[in-house]
């Protein structure tokens, strides 16, 4: 009895240590180096990948945001900014989950420009909140912790496995370091985000009180402290255009006004900092009509984000301290012409 107990004991030593030096050697989340270039990539799950792409890939710039800058095309914005840029990305992410991001990137990298697509997030959720619960052991800065990673049984088989033996095939896939997109997997067209629009609920009237609280609370304790520390890095914000029906949801659920003003003061606030340049492209009416370049409510093509990436490089749709706010006036009222004749044609239908 005693033998067998300490031979299984020296076989799950043996596997343990196996996985270890496995997951140690591939790396597959490139936690410790870049993967080689004949190695293939496998993880897509940005939680788990974000971190090492942010310490161990090559960039002097970093697109952030949510699903909304997902598609954009890095080699697009690398040229248009003469720069070297890599995006990191968290779908539903919240202002501290990019946060959290660029505290590493910065931790191993000197960044001379940061664009941050802004989402609604910016609103919703207060300086606190994740999108995802976060694997903690590939974001704190304790060695210790390494061990949730080297010996994770989960790891080795959904990535380390994976990348061998997809390496030893040939199959040589890394779309989020690289910046392919999703738009060629999604449908696009008035009937998708009709379909879509009616499955989404309206936002209660009681969330407009959450609007300013949580805005402060992300800007005054996250965003503005992160601009203030890195005064050496161009902080770009943009403000990216809605589908018309975002718009006419807002509109019926109250809340209209209540984003127009949040998204004003946010702008006042961070064009008070030296470093930051905030572009607006919300007022560029043309997209917000044009519903054949969504699939919902506020995902749009590639394309939309390329020519984002190409105006911002030529200072076009920049706003500045003393238009602002009568940029955003006329918007507002442009936008509320466009929303009472989408919902007039609307209801002749």
């Amino acid at each position: 009895m005693k033998k067998w107990l300490i031979s299984v004991v020296c076989v799950s030593l043996c596997v343990v240590l196996l996985i270890g030096t496995a997951n140690f050697v591939v790396d597959p989340l490139m936690f410790y180096r870049k993967l080689p270039d004949n190695y293939s990539f496998v993880a897509f799950d940005y939680d788990y990948v974000n971190p090492g792409i942010a310490k161990n890939t090559e960039y002097d710039s970093l697109l952030v945001g949510t699903s909304l800058a997902e598609n954009a095309d890095m080699g697009v914005y690398s040229k248009a900014f003469n720069c070297d840029m890599r995006k990191l990305i968290y779908p539903g992410g919240t202002p501290n989950n990019l946060c959290k991001i660029l505290d590493i990137a910065y931790s191993k990298h000197d960044i001379k420009k940061v664009i941050w697509s802004v989402d609604d997030e910016l609103f919703f959720s207060n300086s606190q909140n994740l999108h995802n619960e976060l694997p903690e052991y590939l974001y704190d800065k304790n060695p210790l912790n390494d061990v949730s990673y080297l010996f994770n049984l989960s790891i080795f088989y959904n990535y380390t496995l994976k990348t061998v033996l997809l390496s030893l095939k040939g199959e040589n896939n890394r779309p989020i370091i690289y910046g392919d997109i999703w738009s060629g997997g999604r449908e696009f067209g008035e009937d998708v985000v009709m379909k879509k629009q009616k499955d989404t609920p309206q936002t209660a009237e009681k969330e407009k009180t959450k609007y300013q609280k949580n805005l402060n609370d992300n800007l005054d304790n996250l965003i503005l402290p992160l601009i203030k520390e890195h005064p050496e890095t161009e902080f770009v914000f943009l403000f990216p255009p809605k589908c018309i029906t975002y718009w006419e949801s807002a509109k019926k659920g109250g809340l209209l006004d209540a984003k127009f003003y949040s998204k004003e003061y946010a702008i006042g606030k961070l064009l008070s900092q030296p470093n930051v340049k905030v572009f607006f492209y919300e007022d560029r009416l043309e997209w917000t009509t044009d519903v054949s370049l969504y699939c919902d409510n506020i995902h749009f093509k590639q394309e939309v984000n390329n020519e984002m990436g190409i105006l911002m490089s030529k200072a076009e749709g920049e706003l500045n301290k003393k238009t602002y706010k009568a940029k955003m006036q006329n918007f507002k009222e442009s936008l509320v012409k466009e929303i009472n004749k989408y919902e007039q044609k609307d209801a002749e239908k």
